[in-house]
């Protein structure tokens, strides 16, 4: 039956970033209030981190960071992977899934989803073993066998080969690598979590899977002999509060594992890697501006990754406290610093799970402040069309508007429409009932720096 495959196509996409190499494993992926078009995604927990390393976004399965990979990567191309790995039920258009399709926006069967699990494990050791050769007659769907069939090269060869549009590889094999180890690190459920306390323990590369209403729960994983693959759901698609994959579909495979002959973990690569420094704070390639660096075994494909966005060069007064500039220190005096800066929205929710997190020191008192941005709109976005409900005592609800600051003891003045309607401090949050139609909201900081933002309130549909 084809199904939501909720988010059990998120390492697909994951291995194909690797593969072309924008982005490595370490490099943080931002995780904030986003909308695109009218498009806003959610993270399960309703959520946000800031930012999170792309290999943990994957292992904690969060939608936010996975749109923004697809932003990176483009629905259009993901779809076109997703058609040469083989799967016939995503027959529309790209265009009809847009950014959706990450998120289980398509549908796609068990059958040809175990076959592309599958497929990308065979494919993997058969390139360990033949130093990263490409093989794409490892690339097969599952067959049905009668009783009494035996497994033959000629049996494989009912597969109609032509749906596998393979004109060149699809993933590469070091990003296969570091696929499968993103998704060994996913907390297991129940008594599994303590998996790893126990040498005897193998390790599995899964994903699970929940769809919107509750209606299917997936599970998959992969060790170099089995894939194993688990729905649970009602066949009339009707769903059910805490249907979700980690409840329901991930012990049952767990358990049919243990039912299964033990195997080993995959292979390490020994080809087709290079050692590649990263920033030791964002984790990306690292740049000149990074003080502190690690190094990390990633495709050789990494080479055009992009360098680190983060860290930049402040200038500090003599005691360290202070940033200066030309406008109220000679060079001679200044001291020159690598920092770790964050756009402010992404820092705002970055600091609350990162408490070593360091904000920029303040300006000294006589210096103009001109370098960065410091004051930005969380909420609304640009051209945002917003319907305020009416709450269950009748009255009419109420827009929460947000925004974040550098300097958490800035005073915010709001306006909408010109109009001043209220000033926050510490905590930039305002909830106000603007009319319906098109206004436009002001913010100004006690320095004058201001951002503005365009919105819609929509009337009460007829």
């Amino acid at each position: 039956a084809r199904r939501s495959p909720g988010s059990t196509l998120k390492p697909l996409l994951y291995a194909s970033l690797l593969t072309e190499g924008t982005i490595v494993p370490t490099q943080l992926i931002p995780d904030i209030p986003t909308q695109i078009g009218g498009y806003t995604p959610k993270n399960f927990d309703l959520g946000y981190d800031g930012a999170v390393p792309a290999s943990k976004a994957l292992a904690r399965s969060l939608n936010i960071p996975a749109v923004k990979m697809l932003q990176q990567f483009k629905y259009q191309k993901f779809y076109d992977v997703l058609q040469r790995c083989g799967f016939t039920t995503i027959n529309n258009p790209a265009d009809f899934y847009g950014m959706s399709l990450i998120l289980g926006g398509c549908e796609v069967n068990p059958f040809e989803l175990a076959g592309v699990y599958s497929s990308m494990a065979r494919l993997y050791n058969h390139q360990a073993r033949n130093k990263n050769k490409w093989n794409k007659n490892d690339w097969f769907m599952p067959i049905y066998l009668q009783t009494g069939d035996r497994l033959t090269k000629k049996t494989g060869d009912k597969w109609d080969e032509n749906k596998l549009n393979f004109g060149t590889d699809i993933f590469d094999y070091t990003a296969l690598w570091q696929t499968f180890n993103a998704m060994n690190e996913v907390m297991r459920p129940g008594e599994e979590g303590l998996w790893n306390q126990f040498s005897s323990s193998q390790k599995i590369a899964w994903k699970t899977g929940t769809s919107f209403g509750f209606r299917d729960g997936w599970a998959v994983g992969l060790t170099s002999r089995f894939c194993v693959l688990v729905w649970v759901g009602n066949t009339t698609g009707e769903g059910r509060p805490g249907l979700t994959g980690i409840n329901t579909a991930a012990p049952i495979m767990f358990d049919i594992f243990r039912y299964l002959p033990g195997s080993n973990w995959f292979e390490s690569p020994n080809d087709g890697f290079i050692a590649l420094p990263v920033c030791k704070f964002s984790g990306y390639k690292a740049s000149a501006d990074c003080s502190e660096t690690d190094t990390i075994f990633a495709s050789e494909s990494a080479r055009v990754a992009g360098n680190c966005p983060y860290c930049r060069k402040i200038h500090l007064d003599k005691t360290g406290r202070y940033r200066v500039n030309e406008s109220c220190e000679t060079p001679m005096n200044m001291i020159h610093r690598a920092w770790f800066i964050l756009p402010p929205t992404i820092e705002f929710y970055y600091k609350q799970k990162h408490p070593e997190y360091k904000l920029l020191p303040p300006f000294k008192s006589d210096c103009i402040e001109k370098i960065y941005k410091v004051l930005e709109i969380i909420y609304p976005d640009e051209d945002s069309k917003i319907y305020v409900p009416i709450e269950i005592s009748g009255e009419k609800g109420r827009v929460v508007f947000s925004a974040t600051h550098k300097n958490s003891n800035e005073k915010l003045f709001w306006h909408i429409d010109n109009n001043f309607v209220g000033t926050t401090e510490h905590f930039h949050q305002l909830a106000l009932n603007p009319s319906p139609g098109k206004h436009l909201l002001t913010i100004v900081d006690e320095s004058g720096n201001s951002v503005s933002r365009k919105f819609e309130i929509l009337a009460k549909s007829k």
